[in-house]
């Protein structure tokens, strides 16, 4: 079974793994240059549903360089107002996952780029970096063909979209799909924990993740990353990047607003990283001076505005041999931080069946329809909880009906 993937992200590279380490044929079709050509996003929560499908894909020693490159901090998630005085504690039920191993805390912190670096190591030959997909075409033969940006093609029996929210397949396969604007408006950076930096921070905030917010929904969050083992001789076998960036703590800061209260998006998504750590300077001058701190330790460099988007739920469709994971079929607010880990869980139902179909225990489309109605209840219902608890706390928009 040839099984192409749209997509190097989280879900992709992880699903492709787990194919590669039973024997499939898997190809990884990634747009970026290689696996440094951009900054993959932040720093991510992995609850116990995100390690077990890590641990069940990876080969035993990265699952240690995993171990080894994750954070695992106090478990405590805090609200606070933006005068730093505690706010009644939140449910936790949401953000805790299905999964095992039990041997490592519930709630890890893991940078993306890091985890997506040790996801790359093993599939040097699976992934082809510059290739993006930009959809396919159905044949008679029940294979399909795989189009390619720059105009080539690949002949496939299963095209998984992995591809992200703008995902191109899941445009042409399903698309009564659609990304909503959820309203609120984001500017996100790192602060580089150094001992200097870590001295000008309230230590109540070194936990899972905190967030301060007013009574208008303006918010601040804080979440740190600090490696559990940087002298790793795991670490120490891989390239000179890969070092630097696996042994660097950094906390991850967000401030979030409603559109009424952040520049207009013309301005937003336009402006330089100085000029938006600016804007944060001035939006939160009158609260704690500690929380002030944080927004001037901003590195400018890691400075970006992001947008609150979401898929929305659908009806169920029928199976084919193309089908869709992670965000590209169940983006999701991130008031409760678990994106990341509803799209490895998809990697792991996903493989699982994959692995029932070549042992000859149902046909393909058997198997991709009993992973898609699987993935379609607990997704959805992890769209519809964090969009919930956004509203809450965030002050987004409600889901779309």
């Amino acid at each position: 079974m040839r099984i192409v993937i749209a997509g190097g992200g989280l879900a992709g590279l992880t699903l492709a793994h787990y194919l590669n380490r039973n024997g499939l044929d898997v190809a990884v079709y990634e747009r970026d240059a290689d696996i440094a050509a951009r900054e993959a996003g932040y720093r991510i929560h992995i609850n116990s549903t995100g390690t077990s499908a890590l641990h069940t894909a990876l080969e035993p020693r990265l699952w240690e360089l995993f171990l080894a490159t994750c954070g695992m901090p106090s478990e405590d998630m805090l609200l606070f107002d933006e005068q730093l005085n505690l706010r009644p504690g939140r449910d936790r039920a949401a953000t805790e996952g299905t999964g095992v191993p039990t041997e490592i805390p519930e709630h890890l912190v893991m940078c993306r780029a890091t985890l997506r670096r040790i996801l790359y190591l093993g599939l040097e030959k699976a992934v082809h970096f510059g290739a993006r997909v930009t959809g396919y075409r159905d044949n008679p033969d029940s294979t399909v063909t795989v189009l390619l940006e720059d105009g080539s093609t690949v002949e496939a029996d299963l095209l998984i979209a992995a591809d992200g929210i703008n995902s191109a397949v899941r445009a042409q396969r399903l698309p009564q799909v659609k990304v909503a604007d959820l309203g609120s408006r984001h500017i996100a950076a790192k602060i580089h924990l150094t001992s200097e930096a870590k001295a000008k921070l309230p230590a109540q905030l070194f936990n899972t993740f905190s967030m301060a917010y007013a009574d208008d929904f303006t918010g601040l969050t804080l979440g740190p990353l600090e490696r559990t083992d940087p002298t790793s001789p795991l670490i120490a076998e891989q390239e000179p990047g890969f070092q630097r960036e696996a042994t660097a703590d950094y906390a991850l800061s967000i401030f979030n607003s409603l559109p009424e209260g952040m520049l207009a998006d013309a301005e937003l998504f336009t402006s330089a990283p100085e000029a938006l750590k600016e804007h944060v300077l001035e939006r939160v001058a009158a609260w704690h001076p500690a929380l002030v701190e944080t927004v001037r330790l901003w590195d400018p460099a890691t400075v970006q505005a992001l947008k609150c988007s979401s898929c929305v739920p659908v009806d169920a469709w029928e199976p084919s041999n193309v089908t869709v994971m992670g965000d590209a079929v169940h983006a999701m607010s991130p008031a409760l931080g678990i994106g990341a880990n509803t799209a490895l869980r998809d990697a792991h139902t996903l493989g699982n069946e994959l692995l029932a179909v070549t042992r000859g225990d149902k046909p393909l489309l058997d198997g991709i329809a009993d992973y898609e109605q699987v993935m379609r209840d607990y997704a959805y219902h992890a769209v519809r909880m964090s969009a919930f608890v956004g509203q809450k706390v965030i002050g987004h928009l409600p889901l779309p009906a």
